[in-house]
């Protein structure tokens, strides 16, 4: 049977046009009858290992006991974020690594940030009414501009002048799908233990990441894998010092992988909100295939 390649181009994190061509990829709503990936990795003890997440952007990762998963994705994650002050561009943790070491709390109302030698504020930011659509990693990103003590403090921890914004709609500075798993068996494949590092929603007590399309029960939340997670430089910093201390980016780029990009874990939609609790049970409802997915783009 004469087959085809199908190119396929789409712009990576530097803003260069990559080109990704799967081996097999199926158009979107066209019958796929080839056989699902084995299944052989699912166990009857996979569970929630970690949660995480941070309501300011590229802030210390914050573990917790519980997350709430809307249709948008976990409640409090990356509410509010930093603007750079002389022009209109979401700051980026990989230039900013000081950004890990800050310590940050939302409680719907107030939030709460510290870093070292700086102190900390706690307070409820004020709306300007000052709106600013400003570049995250090429794209809009739609936010207002708040008006308190936290961005002085922020400013001086990072030697640069700052504006904090809240996001108009959850997700505006997520790029990809809101919900990002890890699996113990992909860290493994790395001789890496600290799971934090990865930033993920939840990570997963798994012999090796689910693959696009597969349903998974997590908790009292039902959320679709959607792709494999291209990533940078941020993994291989210490998540509690911000300083170099690993070469996962090496070592990712040393495997099969599509060109230009270098994924560990994968991203996830929600298709029914719920709490999930470290700890709860994971299991798979549905299957999909392995491959002919288009991985997001999802920068730190």
């Amino acid at each position: 049977m004469r087959s085809r390649s199908r190119q396929m181009r789409t712009t990576s994190c530097s803003g260069a046009v990559i080109s990704l061509m799967p081996a097999a990829y199926v158009r979107p709503g066209r019958a796929d009858h080839r056989r699902p990936r084995s299944t052989d990795w699912l166990t009857d003890r996979m569970h929630v290992t970690r949660i995480g997440l941070t309501p300011l952007k590229g802030a210390r990762h914050a573990t917790l006991e519980r997350v709430a998963l809307g249709p948008s994705g976990p409640e409090g994650d990356r509410v509010f974020c930093l603007v750079e002050a002389d022009r209109p561009h979401v700051l980026r943790t990989v230039d900013n690594p000081r950004m890990l070491l800050v310590d940050a709390a939302w409680d719907g109302s107030t939030l709460t940030v510290g870093a070292p030698g700086q102190g900390v504020v706690s307070e409820v930011p004020g709306a300007t009414g000052e709106e600013l659509v400003c570049d995250y990693w090429g794209r809009d990103a739609r936010l207002e501009i708040m008006t308190s003590r936290h961005a002085q403090l922020l400013g001086r921890h990072l030697g640069r002048e700052v504006r904090l914004a809240r996001t108009s709609r959850r997700g505006e500075v997520v790029y990809g799908a809101p919900v990002s798993i890890v699996t113990t068996g992909a860290l493994a494949s790395l001789s890496e233990q600290e799971s934090a590092r990865f930033r993920a929603t939840v990570t997963i007590d798994a012999e090796r990441d689910p693959d696009p399309g597969t349903v998974l029960a997590v908790g009292g939340a039902v959320v679709r894998v959607r792709a494999a997670i291209p990533r940078c430089r941020v993994i291989d910093l210490d998540p509690t010092t911000g300083r170099l201390d690993r070469t996962h980016l090496a070592t990712l780029a040393g495997r099969p992988r599509p060109v230009g990009l270098l994924p560990f874990g994968v991203d996830a939609d929600v298709l029914v909100p719920g709490t999930v609790l470290t700890g709860d049970r994971v299991a798979v409802t549905g299957g999909g295939w392995s491959e002919g997915q288009l991985a997001s783009v999802v920068p730190s």
